[in-house]
């Protein structure tokens, strides 16, 4: 054989291995994505906490009282905030029972969902339950089951099983939630917020004046003159 004949040989043995390499590298990465796509539909959804059964003020939608109150408490919340979920867990049934349940406060809710992926999708989520009406248990079913920021707690998975729990349809929910239309909805509740001047939650607008939780209850008493 031929120097010539030789060095084209092996130039044509070099692309043949390197073809080889290719199509493993391909394979091996279509297994790869395959694991993880069976992975996600298989791991367990984890543990649900379930709801009581509580009496609220009349709601509508993400308002929550008496819609002709002195006072308006717009709520800015992120359902990944640590300290959003202290004040649901410590502060807000208080809020509730002494001044929305008399008629004085309205109460709405508006999602300033801006520490990550899940507190987005946990905003269009509740969206979704709003559709059919059920809103503030779903609001409610969030915090109930928080587990920190950014932790995987408010997978897809989850945040229909929080659906099923209150008793809504799980294949309406999904359709919903994997549709993104209420995308725009939570994009122009952070807008609003930033608006205003939000920067953190929880943030209450207060008649037109933003408190933090630690001063909401004083300025609702002053406003009404308690």
């Amino acid at each position: 054989m031929g120097k010539r004949q030789e060095l084209r040989k092996k130039r044509a043995q070099k692309q043949q291995n390197q073809k080889k390499v290719v199509l493993i590298s391909v394979i091996v990465l279509a297994v790869l994505v395959t694991a993880v796509i069976i992975y996600q539909s298989t791991k367990p959804i984890g543990e649900i906490l379930v709801l009581e059964d509580k009496t609220r003020p009349v709601t509508d939608g993400l308002t929550m009282g008496n819609s002709n109150a002195s006072v308006v408490v717009e709520e800015f919340g992120d359902f990944q905030c640590v300290a959003c979920y202290r004040f649901w867990q410590s502060s807000e049934q208080q809020l509730i029972e002494n001044y929305v349940a008399t008629g004085e406060v309205l109460l709405k809710f508006v999602p300033f969902s801006f520490i990550g992926e899940e507190s987005f999708q946990a905003a269009e989520a509740a969206f979704c339950a709003n559709e059919e009406g059920r809103f503030w248990d779903y609001h409610d079913m969030i915090y109930l089951n928080w587990n920190g920021e950014n932790t995987g707690n408010f997978s897809d998975k989850r945040l229909v099983a929080f659906a099923a729990s209150i008793g809504l349809d799980e294949n309406s929910f999904r359709t919903c939630l994997n549709s993104n239309r209420f995308n725009s909805d939570v994009q122009q509740a952070i807008q609003y917020g930033r608006s205003l001047g939000v920067s953190a939650t929880p943030t209450f607008n207060v008649n037109g004046q933003l408190v933090y939780s630690d001063e909401l209850f004083s300025k609702i008493d002053e406003l009404l003159g308690n």
